[in-house]
């Protein structure tokens, strides 16, 4: 009883989760015709759960945690002898001669009589007496008799193989315990002992095991990674549990300082998610891990993208000077986890050169969505199958996700659609609706996600009126306020004009590229420039004809836009004067940029649109560029 007592005493923290275990995550293939699906994690601790002592675990910095576990120890070993009791081991041992001696163990320790079963207060005895021999035998692996330590290793197997049912409570006090001897444990076969009543445990008690280890992470020492390395190579079962409960804590959104100033380390539900990251992270870097390459490697990479969405929003706090806990490493942890996971399938090193400047477009709050789209496209240039896994499970986030997710899963569903096995999962009406409301949408990003998703459709489609409409709706981009949605409106249309050399598309698109190739804004200028060379460059010579208009209302602009100040607008108006100049087939003699070559030519070859010529010229003479207004007038007097 002064047994019980004193452990009970030490261990009143520490209450049990009673929680069912995580069921095995649910096995799929990368093939087109299998269907996967999202399953939502939770989102939040159940109330049962807040309400439990043991939820409220706290992280705690290096010397909390040492001088706290310390003083459980010590009080555990000023109740207990642990030298008797491995005696009474031995010679049981030696008496028996054989693994019998496991099977009565249970009898060194003297038993409550039938009546005191029935009684609950005796039920807490036995449940306590079995703590007792587990960190008993766990201590006693600390011995540098070989005897003694293999004496110590059978103890705490058959306790925990016979008595594992009855430790719900006291699993947390366990995984401390083994925690803190491993620090001194050096005998590779003690720590294999110690680590193995690990895994024993979390056959009966996954989730009590895994919300342990995971306040034991954050940071991360060598003996906590050993234990997850050895979980990653459990037995299948115990496995797949442990990856699905990670798999669940990834899914949980972080809270950080800088979202809440009243949270701190302490808080164990904002942290296990950055917990759980490293711990996959330690599970798909060592190579001997048996990672299941189906519906769960999916969800790990969408979620852990995810998660550095959520990590690179959050100011570079830091948590505490011992543990230089800021929010960057978290951000590394969550990138090498992305890494350890991607590097799992053939042909990663190819993924990872076409990737050579996304990890640090991903751990950038400006850039992370364009991450996210060079990740998708290496993942359909060089995964067959995933993208269609990858494109399946981010649906349902673009309908029930928060803000970070649907953004994660608009980027994803965006770029997978260059993919022909993606484009056919949805009906194509479907998807061309979706993007539409995305593209008029009052948010920016939508709007600019939405082009690139309109882009990768515009490959796909066969029939000229659904391709002129979709044009015809990227066109309406060029006006938007944005200037990243302009930019990239025209990177879109550039594509479709290359691949499609549809001439009246082109004659559409100039057409409405016309005022912005002397646009005051100079990435809008300089672009819209660079698109209208390409269109007059792919033109067949047969359809050049069909061009002469566009080309001949862009000459005078561009010609007086050419005393702008700044020297890339020079140039990129110089380019494209040339090329129409080109198109028009003037000789090479004539191609200078004298204003008096171009004035001859224009009032010789083209008189009737001499009155357009000059309004052209008018409304320069009004430029508050003083450069431009004399131009102007020079080009007038002519």
């Amino acid at each position: 009883m002064a047994v019980k007592e004193k452990l009970e005493e030490t261990c009143d923290l520490y209450k049990g989760l009673d929680m069912a275990s995580t069921k095995e995550p649910e096995i799929i293939t990368l093939e087109k015709f299998t269907q996967t699906y999202f399953e939502d994690g939770k989102e939040e601790p159940s109330q049962e759960m807040n309400e439990n002592a043991y939820a409220a675990g706290h992280f705690v910095s290096g010397e909390e945690k040492y001088s706290m576990l310390q003083n459980k120890v010590r009080l555990v070993q000023d109740t207990v002898n642990p030298g008797s009791e491995f005696e009474d081991f031995l010679r049981q041992q030696e008496k028996e001669g054989s693994d019998e001696s496991l099977e009565d163990y249970q009898d060194i320790f003297s038993a409550p009589d039938e009546e005191e079963l029935n009684e609950i207060s005796g039920k807490a005895d036995k449940v306590t007496t079995i703590t007792g021999q587990i960190l008993i035998a766990v201590a006693g692996l600390r011995d540098t008799d070989r005897t003694n330590i293999e004496a110590a290793a059978a103890m705490l197997n058959s306790v925990l193989k016979k008595q594992r049912n009855k430790l719900r409570t006291k699993v947390p006090e366990i995984i401390d315990i083994i925690y803190f001897h491993l620090q001194a444990i050096q005998d590779p076969v003690s720590r294999k002992a110690a680590i193995g009543a690990v895994c024993l445990l979390a056959e009966t008690y996954t989730e009590e095991v895994i919300l342990s280890l995971l306040r034991l992470s954050l940071p991360c020492d060598e003996h906590v990674a050993e234990i997850w390395e050895a979980l990653g190579q459990a037995k299948q079962p115990v496995r797949l549990q442990v990856l699905a409960k990670l798999l669940e804590m990834l899914k949980r959104r972080p809270c950080l300082q800088s979202e809440s100033p009243d949270l701190n380390m302490k808080d164990n539900w904002s942290l296990l998610p950055l917990a759980a990251t490293k711990a996959l992270c330690i599970i798909f870097r060592n190579k001997n891990s048996k990672v299941p390459m189906n519906s769960f490697y999916v969800s790990v990479i969408i979620f852990l993208v995810i998660q550095l969405h959520y990590l690179v929003n959050f100011a570079d706090v830091e948590y505490g000077i011992e543990e230089g806990l800021k929010t960057s490493s978290y951000i590394s942890c969550a990138v090498e986890a992305l890494k350890a996971v991607i590097k799992r399938e053939r042909n990663s090193w190819m993924c990872f050169v076409s990737l050579a400047g996304g990890w640090d477009l991903l751990s950038s709050p400006e850039n992370y969505l364009e991450g996210v789209l060079l990740l998708a496209r290496a993942i359909v240039k060089y995964y067959r199958g995933l993208d269609y896994a990858v494109f399946t499970k981010v649906i349902p986030l673009l309908h029930h996700g928060d803000d970070k997710q649907k953004l994660t899963a608009m980027a994803f569903f965006t770029a997978l659609l260059s993919s022909e096995s993606t484009y056919t999962v949805l009906q194509k009406n479907y998807i061309l609706n979706l993007l539409k409301n995305w593209n008029t949408d009052s948010n920016s990003t939508y709007r600019w996600l939405s082009l690139h998703g309109m882009g990768n459709v515009a490959l796909h489609l066969q029939n000229n009126k659904e391709l002129t409409m979709l044009i015809l709706g990227i066109l309406q981009s060029f006006n938007d306020p944005d200037e990243k949605v302009i930019l990239t409106a025209f990177e879109v249309v550039a594509g479709i004009a290359v691949k499609k050399k549809n001439v009246m598309e082109c004659v559409k698109i100039a057409r409405q590229l016309q005022p912005l190739l002397t646009d005051g804004r100079v990435k809008i200028c300089c672009a819209a420039n660079q698109l209208f060379q390409e269109l007059l460059k792919n033109l067949d010579q047969k359809d050049k004809s069909l061009m002469q208009d566009q080309v001949l209302n862009s000459i005078v602009p561009l010609l007086l836009n050419m005393q702008d100040q700044h020297p890339e607008v020079v140039k990129s108006c110089r380019e494209s004067l040339r090329q129409c100049k080109t198109l028009l087939g003037w000789t090479a003699s004539d191609s200078q940029d004298s204003l008096n070559v171009t004035c001859k030519h224009l009032v010789k070859e083209y008189p009737g649109k001499l009155r357009n010529f000059l309004y052209q010229a008018q409304d320069y003479s009004r430029n508050p560029q003083r450069s431009s207004r004399t131009v102007a007038d020079l080009f007038i007097s002519k």
